[in-house]
């Protein structure tokens, strides 16, 4: 018994030695400061859920009852107790990169009036409350010389719908700030935060350590307004169905996302939902790629992104596991050619789960596959690369929710690091050779917001690059005036895909060969575009 206790310790010891390199790193990246939104955003936890969401898990947020109180004004934040509180967040925590900042909502609403001000009442009012808004986040900047400030910004509130809904809308516990305000319907009050969010835009737009995020329709996006709103104008609409960032004005947000206190819904402050969906387009817009490295790459190219099968089929789909006995791997391309400064020290993929059929295949299993060039023939998917070997393989750690609709992030082992070069492309080949009944679809190219992402931690030691002068590719198109055939030789690069577009730009013609057949084009002179892994090379051609 003794003996085989022993070798259970050691079992458990070794398996916690494998994986000991898969233990997250958490820091403290954002201080979360403002009004009641910073308020409820800290109880929920919001911030911290949108970073796991998002691959960025290890990214952390705090805040306390002095940096996030309900109900403060931007005017409080001038108060020394206050600035006293960031300042020794800023200075005790180096980890902290970004603070993010929810204020001015109260100084707005609780001091204009919708039907009696005139429009330099108005003018005047905002312009008092951005003046407090902009020495606010100075005094922020002062503390720092590094600290970026994140405008949190608020999305349309719901009083007209909310407060009529309740059984006694004078008793309503928000009757009396909608009262104050003149009682203004959701169109009156949603133009004028539009107006005040649109200043706020412009005044930062080129302030390289402040970032704004406007996003007043979110919740109409994320939400929609699937029962008819109960007030005018009284329609309905799809989710997802709203141009973002503003939405729709003349609907509040849909009264479901609005926090629930069970005998009433809250008039300006969101669901735990609704906050996640604010911080979470925050984070798509901003955090996602700030929180980023020394270098990232996105994966651009239709056709050198996609995935293979087991049984010889490529797709345009970025599809990782098995189904119904089919295996598919997953084929990820990077331009890293000229693009890098240093070996990589560290590397992580991060890939957005669009779908999910059966199991997750996302666990320690999944391999990831490297080559400094391409798999196959050539960077486009091709059925060989399926079995293509490629220059080293590993098993990265699995880090994010790892779930439908979010961000999975794969840190790359060592033994990988070296083959990500500055003299060619980098592509990688994902595979799930456990996989079971356990199919997912990433994220492809078509959306820069959720294309996969190489993100690269530099080490101390260059890159050596080959001399630009030989690799430059060359290009013979011939014959050149042609009766039909043209052939295409390249050489020094690999050809991705050929186009042949009238003079005008008019795209007539798409090709995956190195053979082009014009004999259906009417005479006179085309453009022959060659993509390659290097660039795009454009030459013209006579059809006679």
């Amino acid at each position: 018994m003794k003996t085989l206790y022993i070798l259970l310790i050691s079992l458990l010891f070794n398996q916690a030695l494998v994986f000991s390199q898969c233990q997250e790193n958490e820091e403290t990246k954002i201080l979360l400061v403002g009004d009641s939104w910073a308020f409820f955003m800290g109880v929920d936890g919001t911030i911290d859920n949108i970073m796991e969401d998002w691959g960025h898990s290890g990214n952390k947020f705090y805040t306390n009852l002095t940096l996030a109180q309900n109900g403060a004004k931007t005017t409080h934040f001038k108060d020394q107790e206050k600035k006293d509180e960031i300042a020794s967040q800023l200075l005790n925590k180096p980890s902290i990169e970004y603070v993010h900042l929810s204020l001015a909502g109260n100084d707005l609403l609780g001091n204009w009036k919708s039907q009696t001000f005139t429009q330099e009442q108005t003018d005047s009012l905002m312009a008092v409350v951005v003046d407090d808004l902009i020495e606010v986040v100075d005094y922020i900047k002062s503390v720092r010389s590094d600290i970026i400030i994140v405008l949190s910004g608020y999305t349309y509130p719901n009083f007209e719908e909310v407060i009529q809904d309740f059984y006694i809308p004078s008793l309503h516990p928000f009757y009396s700030n909608w009262d104050n305000m003149e009682q203004p319907s959701n169109a009156e009050l949603n133009t004028k935060l539009n107006e005040f969010t649109d200043i706020l835009a412009v005044h930062y737009a080129t302030d390289s350590r402040v970032h704004f995020v406007p996003a007043t329709g979110i919740t109409q996006y994320t939400y929609g307004q699937l029962d008819p709103l109960g007030v005018s104008p009284f329609g309905t609409y799809a989710p997802f169905s709203v141009s973002l960032p503003y939405g729709d004005p003349a609907y509040p947000s849909p009264m479901n996302s609005m926090r629930n206190y069970q005998v009433t819904k809250d008039c300006f402050h969101l669901s735990q939902q609704g906050y996640e969906d604010l911080i979470g387009y925050t984070t798509q817009k901003y955090y996602h790629k700030a929180m980023m490295s020394d270098k990232y790459l996105i994966a651009e190219n239709p056709l050198t992104n996609g995935s293979v099968s087991s049984e010889s089929a490529t797709s345009s789909s970025l599809l990782l596991g098995e189904n119904n006995g089919t295996h598919h791997q997953t084929i990820i391309t990077f331009e890293t050619l000229y693009n890098i400064d240093s070996i990589a020290a560290e590397a992580s993929l991060f890939l957005h789960i669009r779908e999910q059929t059966g199991a997750n295949p996302m666990d320690e299993s999944v391999q990831v596959e490297i080559n400094d060039g391409a798999f196959g023939v050539s960077a486009t998917i091709e059925v060989a690369d399926y079995s293509e070997v490629g220059k080293a393989l590993g098993n990265p750690c699995v880090f994010g929710s790892n779930e439908k609709g979010t961000w999975v992030r794969l840190d790359l082992p060592q033994n990988l690091l070296e083959y990500i070069t500055v003299n060619d492309i980098t592509q990688f080949k994902l595979s799930a050779p456990n996989a079971s009944s356990a199919l997912i679809e990433f994220s492809g190219v078509d959306d820069v917001d959720f294309a996969p992402v190489l993100n690269i931690t530099y080490g101390n030691e260059a890159v050596t690059q080959i001399a630009e002068e030989e690799l430059q590719p060359q290009v013979l198109i011939y014959p050149n005036p042609t009766n039909g055939m043209l052939n295409i030789d390249v050489e020094y690069a690999q050809v991705l895909s050929l186009k042949v577009r009238s003079i005008d730009g008019k795209e007539m013609q798409v090709h995956s060969t190195s053979q082009v057949d014009l004999s259906e084009l009417s005479p006179g002179t085309y453009l022959v575009q060659v993509l390659t892994n290097k660039g795009v090379i454009t030459q013209k051609v006579i059809k006679e």
